[in-house]
This record gives structure tokens, C-alpha cells and sequence, in this order.
């Protein structure tokens, strides 16, 4: 589910149960739930320590911590807080010993299924790297073939000629920003990898 649709589920709840959504934390599409170190979860985390709330809504709980003891922890320690997941459709009772059971059994499945899916993940990207395909997020200006398996030119790649062509002619990166309409820092990267860039595209005017 996209991290649109999960933020609107959260805010239809607090509207339908008459919360007042004081804060949404988005941790982006990058963050794992195995790190506690996440910045948006520690924010929240001290607005629930601060007192300055009464619930946490979220989509799900494996969105507090995919990390079976953490979660576990997290539910238990701030029992003057409640936890509503839009999943389950109301607050969590760990009061109630069958819904501890079922927490502390939904936490291990998260868990265990999670790190069996980046072990997969791993896998499969040592063995593109070994078959020699590329693998990851294409840079800027490229995408991948029709059989995923190479970086080929995209349809932001005149957006890389550009910037390569400005460049050879002299211009800073904050004029090539402002002239092909990208962030300074994207045309800093593309400069620093013309090489790169030229091994997918052999018509580059110097």
C-alpha cells in the first residue's frame, strides 16, 4: 500500500473516532522498521514520552517496529497512551491476555517474514551482480530495459545531455539548475559521473 493511501486511512480514522491529528510522521519510502534511530519515530516517540498526546493511530503495527522485542516493548510501556491500528480497527488492549497472545504472535510473524524477505533481497541482488546486471535505483536520466536487466537512457536523459553540455561550456551548477530546471545538487551528480553517463550514451557533444 503507497504511504499516500496509508497517511489518508490514518487521518479517515482519527476522523471517524473524533481525534484531533495533531501530527503525521512519514518516515519516506527508504526507512526500515529494524531501525530505532528513524527519525520521525524518535519525534514521535517523544511527543508520546512528552505527555503531549493521548493515542498514536497507525496504518498498521508492524509500521511502529518491524523488530518483534521493540514492539512488543513499545506496546506495553506507554499503556496511558493509546495505540489504535487502522488494520485492526481500534486500540490495542493488552490488558487482555488473548490479545497479548495475539500481538506477541502478529510481532514474531512481522519479524521473522520481514528479515526472510531482505535475505531474499540480498540474494537476488548479489546475484545480478555476479551475472553483471545493474541493480538498485537507475541514477537520474535513466531506467531500466525491458528485461531489467541494464540502465538504459530514460526520458529525462536530455535533462543529462544538458547539464553534460553546460558543464563542458563552463557554466556552474547553479546556472545549469536554473537553465535545464533541476536541483543543483542532481547536476553536481550527473557532472561528477559523465564518464558514467557516457558509457550509456555515445552522442555527448563536447
Amino acid at each position: 500500500m503507497s504511504l499516500e493511501r496509508q497517511q489518508r486511512d490514518v487521518e479517515d480514522y482519527a476522523e471517524a473516532a473524533e481525534m484531533q491529528l495533531v501530527e503525521v510522521y512519514n518516515e519516506g519510502r527508504r526507512s526500515s522498521g529494524f531501525d530505532e534511530d528513524r527519525p520521525e519515530y524518535q519525534a514521535m516517540l517523544d511527543s508520546v514520552d512528552g505527555g503531549d498526546v493521548d493515542a498514536v493511530v497507525v496504518p498498521n503495527f508492524s509500521r511502529l517496529s518491524r523488530d518483534r522485542k521493540h514492539r512488543l516493548q513499545l506496546l506495553l510501556d506507554r499503556e496511558d497512551v493509546e495505540l489504535h491500528s487502522v488494520e485492526l480497527g481500534r486500540a490495542v488492549d493488552l490488558n487482555d491476555d488473548w490479545e497479548l497472545v495475539q500481538q506477541s504472535i502478529r510481532a514474531t510473524t512481522d519479524d521473522v517474514e520481514k528479515r526472510k524477505e531482505i535475505e531474499r533481497s540480498k540474494r537476488a541482488t548479489s546475484e545480478r551482480i555476479e551475472n553483471g546486471y545493474d541493480h538498485g535505483r537507475p541514477p537520474y536520466g535513466l531506467e531500466f530495459d525491458d528485461d531489467g536487466e541494464y540502465w538504459v537512457p530514460g526520458e529525462d536523459f536530455e535533462d543529462v545531455l544538458g547539464v553534460i553540455r553546460l558543464r563542458n561550456q563552463g557554466h556552474t551548477y547553479a546556472e545549469i539548475s536554473e537553465e535545464v530546471g533541476i536541483p543543483t545538487s542532481t547536476a553536481a551528480r550527473i557532472g561528477s559521473r559523465k564518464e558514467f553517463y557516457f558509457e550509456r550514451q555515445d552522442l555527448v557533444d563536447e
